[in-house]
């Protein structure tokens, strides 16, 4: 993948945070819900939720995802990540992609980033389908893992 190719794809991700949608496994049938995901520029995806969630529940039996990412209206520009997510314990990084959010996480997690019921999900990105209106077919790309 160029490298241009991944700054498009990280761009479409940060402008549509709050257009996200990730799938997980309940058993056998798919569960999708709204998250905002924070995303750094090197393509790493960060997911907050509860600790008590059933996502989290959910990932703890399967991690495998799907996390969509649509621009409103009419999707005119698109990303769906294949991977897994990761449980990440380590209060240093939830420190970190605390400081990185885009939205303010104390209206979720009054206790902070310390709180037992904050819990942060790394997402480990196997494949990516992207789309932009305009250039063409979707194209398909399997990044570097971080």
């Amino acid at each position: 993948m160029s490298l241009s190719d991944e700054q498009r794809i990280v761009s479409i991700m940060k402008d549509n945070f709050l257009h996200a949608n990730l799938a997980t496994c309940d058993g056998d049938q798919p569960r999708v819900r709204t998250v905002s995901p924070v995303v750094e520029d090197d393509m790493s995806i960060w997911v907050t939720t509860r600790s008590t969630s059933r996502k989290v529940k959910q990932l703890r039996e399967n991690p495998k995802i799907c996390l969509a990412f649509v621009e409103p209206p009419d999707g005119d520009k698109a990303v769906s990540v294949i991977g897994e997510a990761l449980i990440i314990p380590d209060v240093e990084k939830k420190k970190r992609v605390w400081s990185l959010a885009p939205f303010d996480l104390y209206e979720h997690f009054p206790d902070g980033p310390g709180s037992t019921d904050f819990c942060l999900l790394k997402i480990i990105v196997r494949r990516i389908e992207w789309r932009e209106i305009g250039t063409g077919a979707a194209k398909i790309c399997e990044p570097a893992q971080r």
